[in-house]
């Protein structure tokens, strides 16, 4: 029996890298109120750990275009009755406080990352390593004086901190705004406490998108579809759901379906090689195509995000065939998070939801 946990607050409990790790008021409400999300995906065998089963239910049951089967929901005093029978756990992501809390609820040990392996993934899942193996034009700065310097050079660029989350740990700076004392002790703290700073040029965005892909235990890397979703200053906000096909058409006209291929296996290819004994399970990356002087290129990797992702829930509620646009997005009411599945227009760049 598997245990499926969502666990949204893991890039800054990574950041961390503390078992006594304690969310922000925030990750724990965005815990609660979408906790149910791994239902999505989960077999009818699976348990989907919530902290309210009649609360998840009733989310679950409101979101259009989800799967027909039922979902078992658990909390966690019902968990450590059935600890027993868990043979395999399931997370958003894995850092050390989810494994530490699983630990307390009875999982037993050997079904969870080692030390080591925890620190593995730490180190994959780091902005650093993505730009040493995925990324182009970023660089990577471990002291103010060569942070200095390259502020300098781009004039204009985007600072992001190894591990940060929800567009948390990412300043956009000109060289004018660099004189600012307050965004420079910001920048010194994180070289302080994470070891440097990745250094990106600014680029004049014209659209998001992301692959997803999946780690299998052995090792190997398989491609499972494309994101196209949007973000407000790094900040997640919603995505499309539409066929493969649909996606693709809506890229075709920024990016050639060539392109895309290329893409595509040049990430298999370069995870491939470091991934096994290390990470399994879904992963995604961020990919941006943007204007740069009249003509559209592509980055080919905004984010390395070594966990399940947002996108990933967009695939499990997009449909097999041509259909009506869709966007799935999340909202806060101002005291709880929805996730809601609305009818778009395809307008363009923008995806523009009906009134």
């Amino acid at each position: 029996m598997r245990l499926q946990v969502f666990n949204p607050e893991h890039d800054i409990a990574l950041a961390s890298f503390s078992p006594g790790f304690t969310s922000p008021h925030a990750g724990r409400q965005l815990r609660a109120d979408l906790g149910f999300l791994p239902a999505l995906w989960a077999t009818e065998e699976d348990l989907v750990l919530v902290d309210d089963v009649e609360g998840a239910k009733e989310r679950y049951r409101h979101i259009k275009n989800r799967p027909r089967r039922e979902a078992n929901f658990i909390t966690k005093a019902q968990l450590h009755e059935v600890s027993h029978e868990i043979t395999q756990v399931l997370p958003w992501g894995w850092d050390p406080a989810i494994r530490h809390e699983l630990l307390k609820e009875g999982i037993a040990e050997g079904l969870l990352p080692s030390e080591e392996r925890m620190k593995a993934i730490r180190e994959m899942s780091s902005r650093e390593w993505a730009v040493h193996h995925l990324q182009t034009g970023t660089r990577i700065a471990t002291s103010m004086r060569t942070l200095n310097e390259q502020v300098e050079f781009f004039g204009r660029c985007v600072l992001k901190s190894p591990w940060s989350s929800s567009g948390r740990g990412v300043r956009y700076v000109s060289a004018k705004e660099w004189e600012d004392s307050a965004l420079r002790k910001w920048a010194e703290k994180v070289i302080l406490s994470q070891g440097c700073i990745a250094v990106e040029p600014y680029y004049k965005k014209v659209k998001d998108f992301g692959m997803e892909f999946e780690a299998l235990p052995d090792g190997r890397v398989v491609y499972r579809g494309l994101s196209l979703f949007h973000t407000e200053r790094g900040a997640y906000t919603g995505n499309l759901l539409a066929s493969e096909a649909q996606k693709e058409r809506v890229l075709a006209q920024y990016v050639s379906p060539k392109e895309l291929a290329r893409l595509k296996e040049n990430i298999i290819r370069e995870i491939s090689l470091y991934i096994y004994n290390v990470y399994e399970g879904p992963f995604g990356v961020d990919m941006m195509i943007y204007s740069d002087g009249g003509e559209l290129r592509v980055n080919p990797c905004v984010e390395l995000n070594l966990r399940c992702t947002m996108g990933h829930v967009a695939l499990s509620l997009s449909p097999g065939h041509e259909a009506a646009f869709r966007l799935m997005a999340v909202h806060y009411d101002g005291s709880h998070y929805h996730l809601r599945v609305k009818e778009t227009m395809q307008g363009g760049i923008e995806l523009e939801e009906k009134e």
